[in-house]
C-alpha cells in the first residue's frame, strides 16, 4: 500500500487536500487518480503519459488547468507519493 496526497492549489495557497491509500499492485494509475478526484469533488484531468512518468521518477506530478476537460477554479492539482516510514 502506498499513500497518495492529493492537494488543489490557488497561487501558492492549498485550497483542500486529502490522501489516500492506494493498493500499487492491482489499482492503475487512472483509477487512483479518478477515485482521488472524486473524493475531493473535482473533475478527473486528461492523464498524460508526463504525468506518468514525473510520479513514477520525482514521486509527485502536477495537474494545470488545461489539463481538464471541464473548467476548474484553481491553478494546480498535486499528487505527492507520501513515504509510509514512521
Amino acid at each position: 500500500m502506498i499513500k497518495i496526497w492529493g492537494k488543489i492549489l490557488s497561487g501558492d495557497k492549498i485550497i483542500k487536500s486529502t490522501t489516500i491509500l492506494v493498493d500499487e499492485k492491482t489499482t492503475t494509475f487512472f483509477d487512483m487518480l479518478k477515485n482521488l478526484c472524486h473524493s475531493m469533488n473535482i473533475p478527473t484531468p486528461v492523464l498524460l503519459d508526463k504525468h506518468v512518468y514525473d510520479f513514477n521518477l520525482f514521486n509527485v506530478c502536477s495537474f494545470k488547468p488545461d489539463d481538464f476537460v471541464e473548467s476548474v477554479i484553481f491553478d494546480r492539482f498535486v499528487l505527492e507519493h507520501i513515504n509510509n516510514d514512521n
